[in-house]
């Protein structure tokens, strides 16, 4: 199949605690919509237009079916023992970057279908793009 690229725009996900703490001030979860702070309404509404399409990407912020895939290789890294929300699965999820995501591409000539039309992300530390490390990716599956 032939390919080509393009450069788009990508964001964090919300829930990340980076993402978090810059808009909330302080790391908390993300309050109910109901309860969102009022300046960031707007904001948020902007955010989840740009963030709707899934599809295929090298690099960038991940685009997740459900949740910061962040987390779930963090988790991995960390022996699969912490909870959502815990600090220290909190700074190993910061320590991932997408390194490639591929959605299931099931009418197109490709074919490509993962798991249940889900998507194949690789997460890899910074550090190690920086050594050419890229045995050190991870993969994790969303469906």
């Amino acid at each position: 199949m032939e390919l080509a690229a393009g450069v788009e725009e990508s964001a964090p996900d919300l829930w990340l605690p980076r993402a978090r703490e810059a808009l909330l001030g302080d790391g908390r979860p993300w309050p109910d919509t109901r309860e969102t702070p009022v300046p960031l309404r707007p904001f948020l509404r902007a955010f989840r237009r740009l963030r709707t399409r899934i599809g295929h990407q090298i690099g960038g912020h991940a685009v997740p079916v459900q949740g910061p895939v962040e987390y779930e290789v963090a988790n991995a890294a960390l022996g699969g023992v912490h909870s959502w929300g815990t600090p220290a699965l909190d700074r190993e999820a910061g320590r991932w970057i997408l390194l490639a995501q591929f959605d299931s591409d099931s009418d197109s000539d490709a074919k490509m279908t993962w798991g249940d039309t889900g998507t194949l992300y690789w997460l890899i530390r910074p550090e190690h793009v920086a050594a050419r490390r890229f045995d050190q990716a991870r993969l994790t599956m969303r469906c």
